[in-house]
């Protein structure tokens, strides 16, 4: 009789940013929502087109800079979703 017990695995996902597959708790998912807009989901189950960023409020900039929300989820971000993010990222 086999006794050793399967592992669970880590749900991973890739940083937007730095390409880098982490689990999903080092992450922050930003949303596309149904009506087009971008938010912020800690919960990580919002409905909608998803992307990931690392916890790490220096990615803010190269993420705004290189326009890759634009690229991967197709709506424009703004100052005030880029100031939400960076507050966020901070706490």
């Amino acid at each position: 009789m086999n006794t050793t017990t399967k592992k669970n695995k880590l749900p991973l996902r890739r940083c937007l940013v730095t390409g880098e597959s982490l689990p999903k708790s080092m992450l922050v998912r930003l949303v596309r929502t149904p009506d087009h807009q971008l938010v912020i989901d800690p919960s990580g189950k919002l409905n909608g087109r998803g992307a990931y960023i690392k916890k790490d409020p220096q990615l803010v900039s190269k993420l705004v800079q290189a326009r890759l929300i634009q690229k991967h989820l197709g709506v424009e971000t703004t100052p005030e979703f880029i100031k939400a993010l960076e507050t966020y990222l901070h706490a």
